[in-house]
């Protein structure tokens, strides 16, 4: 498996979608050997080693100096900061027998090519989101090509929502027939018990990133807080946007009802969760949105943007186009004014939430596994 993230340290829901899959995937009696360019440290999980370039293994010293990390070589055929990662991926040895090369996303796309092609086994990648998803149509040509070298070179694809997947079928050509739709899931917490906060809470937990529509998340908020001024509207999360959200906030004259939290740890966030009135995912664009699911899983009422791959799990929410703060305050001042739709939403959501998880979407990674393997020729 090659990734980059990996709890603790991990952004978003590609480190999640890591750790959870390869923790089911070892229950199910799988080894997994996890690939990335950090030097940890890693959750540990029975089952799953890690290797990172510069490592010494008990085989011998250090796979490559770690300054190789940084500049690849003269000849590379990679194009960037990412050369070393690759070619290090590419001419791994010692992995024991290896039946597929799982990569995530674009960073080691290249890597994971060859050392599949060497090892003779079939190559699966999972698509999380796509640089013009992130770029909002802006996208970054180098970062394409890593994108349409693992769709291309992948005998299945795996896509985290019907809409990104069609996605990966209208710009990146990709065969329909192998990609699969496998969703993110979530764990029940074991924090039952709701906290109850001197204020009301209306949640977004997320990047701080253009294309997550915090901006009408405020705009929604400017239009609540007269009418509730006992509610506090906050935002947990870092990123680029961060300063110009801050002066938004303050232009709207929501300074005092609007908190931001910054990074938060897992126990924060569940916390916060549990805490919360509303949860709203007010995304441009959101491949999937672990985050929503995680506060229906805590039984808050989500609101969601219509372009969110959770929306298509979930009938118990909310969903609004993602540039209609009128709807959004709407909603969510029809949420804060009725607890019994609240708690109706709530409980629904809950029930969406948790009727499938991990080890539901593990196996189904399984059967992508199978598949590929027996369309390159080998005993499934």
């Amino acid at each position: 498996m090659v990734g980059w993230e990996w709890p603790p340290n991990h952004s978003g829901g590609l480190g999640v979608h890591s750790f959870e899959i390869a923790k089911e995937l070892t229950r199910l009696g799988h080894r997994i050997t996890f690939l990335t360019p950090f030097t940890g440290p890693f959750t540990p999980v029975d089952g799953v080693a890690f290797r990172f370039p510069g490592q010494a293994t008990p085989a011998g010293p250090a796979d490559y100096p770690p300054a190789y990390w940084s500049g690849g070589t003269p000849n590379s055929p990679f194009s960037n900061a990412t050369d070393g990662y690759n070619a290090w991926i590419a001419s791994l040895t010692d992995l024991g027998p290896v039946d597929v090369v799982h990569v995530h996303d674009w960073f080691g796309t290249y890597g994971a090519r060859a050392l599949a092609e060497r090892l003779g086994v079939p190559l699966v990648m999972t698509v999380h989101s796509t640089e013009y998803d992130r770029s909002l149509g802006h996208p970054w040509d180098h970062i394409l090509a890593r994108e349409q070298a693992g769709i291309d070179a992948a005998v299945r694809v795996i896509a985290v929502s019907r809409h990104l997947r069609q996605q990966l079928i209208d710009r990146y050509h990709a065969d329909p027939a192998k990609v699969r739709v496998v969703y993110n899931a979530v764990r029940p917490s074991a924090r039952l018990e709701r906290i109850a906060p001197t204020k009301r809470v209306v949640l977004y937990v997320g990047r701080l990133a253009a294309m997550k529509g915090v901006d009408t998340f405020l705009r929604a908020a400017a239009l609540v807080a007269t009418q509730f001024p006992d509610v506090l509207f906050v935002i947990a999360g870092e990123g680029p946007e961060y300063p110009r959200l801050v002066q938004l906030a303050a232009g709207l004259g929501i300074g005092e009802q609007v908190m931001f939290l910054g990074k938060v740890s897992e126990e924060e966030r569940e916390v916060l969760l549990q805490g919360s009135s509303v949860f709203v995912l007010p995304s441009v664009v959101e491949p999937f949105g672990i985050a929503a699911l995680e506060a229906m899983a805590a039984g808050v009422p989500t609101i969601l943007s219509k372009t969110s791959g959770v929306a298509e799990i979930s009938v118990g929410s909310f969903r609004v186009d993602f540039w209609d703060a009128d709807e959004f305050a709407s909603r969510i001042a029809e949420l804060l004014e009725y607890p019994t739709l609240r708690r109706a939403m709530g409980e629904q959501g809950r029930w969406e939430a948790l009727r499938e998880g991990w080890p539901e979407r593990a196996r189904e990674t399984v059967g992508v596994y199978l598949e590929a393997i027996r369309e390159r020729g080998g005993v499934a």
